[in-house]
């Protein structure tokens, strides 16, 4: 398949480049570090002999950003699934950022992710198949006191995915969503963690195996499932003094 991969360069995103590409999957890697990406672009074309393409840019819900994704994407001809292992988040996100600062979270991790999809799903709509991979946070099963609009942003994007689903039910599109527990990556790098973290390469062995299986969520690691059910039940009294 010819996929585009959007955040390719770090952590799961980075993963996933090369498991799909051991897989055979032509590539266009779309991440904000140019020399990066153009790196492991050659890489993994020398090692798997699959297309690659690059395109250096920050995913936003603005026109320039997302129109230079879609002129990338004419190199690689039929585009056939967009993988979205991206996530922008701040430490201050404490729900007193300005506009710039709280649109630039929820542009990174929804917006732009909408207005990208927005270009290729007629087409995939009009073939009556393709691929969407949206990938949220477990930040955002409940409100909590800390990165409070990355947490709005990726539930947003939540729904945003199983409308999306729905809209495409009586096709071949599939659309797949992972909410995401901790992975070891430079986000989790040094922090006291309450649940261990994943190996991003692990995840990204699953989330290729899964490219063919019609599921609406699925929690990974799987034990998140659990864990957020009772987060979801836990009466507000309690809730409510919880420190995360």
């Amino acid at each position: 398949m010819n996929l585009i991969l959007v955040g390719a360069s770090a952590g799961l995103g980075r993963a996933l480049a090369e498991r799909l590409a051991r897989e055979k999957h032509n590539l266009l890697l779309i991440a904000g570090d140019e020399a990066d990406l153009k790196a492991l672009a050659a890489d993994l074309n020398l090692r798997h002999s699959i297309k690659t393409e690059t395109c250096a840019v920050r995913l936003q819900s603005d026109e320039e950003s997302v129109q230079r994704i879609i002129t990338s994407a004419a190199a690689m001809g039929q585009i056939d699934g967009i993988l979205f292992p991206l996530g922008y988040s701040r430490t201050d996100d404490d729900g007193m950022l300005g506009a710039i600062d709280a649109n630039r979270i929820i542009n990174s991790n929804m917006a732009g992710i909408i207005a990208l999809c927005a270009h290729f799903l007629p087409a995939m709509l009009s073939r009556g198949e393709g691929l969407f991979v949206f990938f949220g946070s477990v930040a955002a099963e409940r409100g909590r006191s800390s990165n409070i609009v990355y947490a709005a942003a990726k539930r947003g994007l939540q729904s945003f995915a199983e409308s999306l689903r729905h809209k495409c039910a009586a096709t071949n599109i599939n659309v797949q969503f992972y909410q995401l527990g901790y992975l070891n990556t430079a986000q989790t790098f040094g922090k006291k963690l309450p649940f261990p973290a994943a190996e991003p390469k692990d995840a990204a062995d699953v989330i290729v195996k899964n490219l063919n299986k019609r599921f609406g969520l699925q929690y990974y690691p799987w034990f998140w499932r659990f864990i957020c059910l009772g987060l979801r039940y836990t009466p507000w009294m309690v809730f409510k003094k919880l420190k995360f």
